[in-house]
């Protein structure tokens, strides 16, 4: 299918300058093992990441049913396994969905269509860490779930 390609060079200690397609960035380690805390970490980028790519499915999924979406933020938390490979022990995500004709079976839909259909980053992820998210439309909690990605062909 699509073609990736992203080119990263060594700047130094622990800091790396990553370069797609036209934008550039920077990761480097916390200060506490010998970084410069340049730029956020590879496992934060990859947080990052999942929220981006489950994001933009949700928003494009509510545009598509015509509701009037104010807002769409999605935040990430998870800690790491002692040891190597040091990896996500679980992700937990948190959709906050802001809009006034949006029903609360409509964004649970949403959602749970990109944690178990849509989210390539997510499906990634969840082989080797479980992911648990909750959404909270117009500020009150509707529902929690996790991904689920077992139906889906490879």
């Amino acid at each position: 299918m699509g073609h990736m390609e992203c080119r990263t060079k060594w700047t130094g200690d622990m800091g790396f300058e990553s370069h797609i397609r036209t934008h550039k960035f920077t990761m480097d380690a916390k200060t506490e093992v010998g970084g410069k805390d340049q730029g956020p970490t590879p496992k934060e980028l990859l947080l990052a990441s999942i929220c981006g790519c489950t994001g933009m499915d949700v928003a494009s999924i509510l545009k598509k049913m015509r509701v009037n979406l104010l807002s769409c933020d999605v935040n990430a938390q998870a800690h790491t396994t002692h040891g190597y490979p040091s990896i996500f022990e679980e992700v937990k995500l948190q959709y906050h969905i802001e809009g006034s004709d949006i029903k609360p079976e409509q964004a649970m839909k949403a959602v749970t269509l990109s944690m178990t259909k849509y989210c390539g980053v997510s499906a990634m992820v969840s082989k080797a860490s479980p992911m648990r998210y909750e959404v909270i439309l117009n500020g009150s909690k509707i529902g929690e779930g996790k991904a689920d990605f077992e139906g889906v062909k490879e």
